[in-house]
């Protein structure tokens, strides 16, 4: 009776021991698999409402509101009047235009990703290197520096604007210069003054004609 009763102790025991291994496997197992460990972005969805529902992204296939998660190597798509931002972090953010599709892959110092449709706007942050594939071209911002500029693929071919940064094309030719807002005003003045000038030199003319014809009314 005493054998036995040794017999089933160990028998529990040794059933307790597996439980209590496969329990800290198996946690392992989901720790290594939780979202913390990835990186990953917020997704911000911007637009109007549609019978009375939220502005909403397509996200792997699924319906995103704003708020939502965004994982590495997961596809974003916007609709019609739906543009989104993904909040990347100390990587940057991306923000994408309406009727636009991007595959998205993020690693502790890089963006990259392939542009399908639409346009995106890429800020990477001072040592985050971007690759960007278009249907017919790579779009790279260098991470020696800050960058801020425009990917697009709305014509059928690609086409970048950099306003900040050393952004480049896969032919090795730099990204077309985007005019600022503040630039755009300087040269708005610019133009405004050449042209009061113009004006005031014009009505000068006439009046000088005026004076030296006086018999005619000016």
């Amino acid at each position: 009776m005493m054998v036995k009763n040794l017999k089933s102790l160990w028998l529990r025991n040794l059933v307790g021991l597996g439980l209590l291994v496969s329990l800290l496997v198996s946690s392992s197992m989901v720790a290594l698999a939780a979202p913390g460990n990835a990186l990953s972005g917020e997704i911000t969805v911007s637009g109007s409402y549609v019978d009375g529902n939220q502005p909403s992204v397509s996200l792997n296939g699924e319906k995103a509101l704003s708020g939502r998660t965004f994982f590495s190597s997961g596809t974003i798509s916007t609709p019609e009047g739906t543009s989104a931002t993904i909040n990347l972090g100390k990587l940057g953010r991306v923000s994408m235009s309406p009727n636009s599709s991007l595959s998205l892959n993020l690693s502790d110092n890089n963006i990259s990703g392939d542009l399908v449709s639409g346009q995106i706007r890429v800020l990477n942050n001072e040592g985050v290197a971007v690759n960007i594939r278009t249907n017919d071209n790579v779009v790279t911002g260098d991470a020696k520096q800050a960058g801020n500029f425009t990917v697009d693929v709305t014509s059928g071919s690609t086409s970048a604007e950099s306003e900040a940064g050393n952004v480049s094309l896969a032919n090795g030719q730099p990204a077309a210069a985007a005019m600022t807002k503040k630039q755009g005003w300087i040269a708005f003045g610019v133009v405004a003054a050449i042209t009061a000038g113009v004006i005031i030199i014009y009505y000068g003319f006439i009046r000088d004609d005026c004076v030296s014809t006086a018999s005619a009314p000016c």
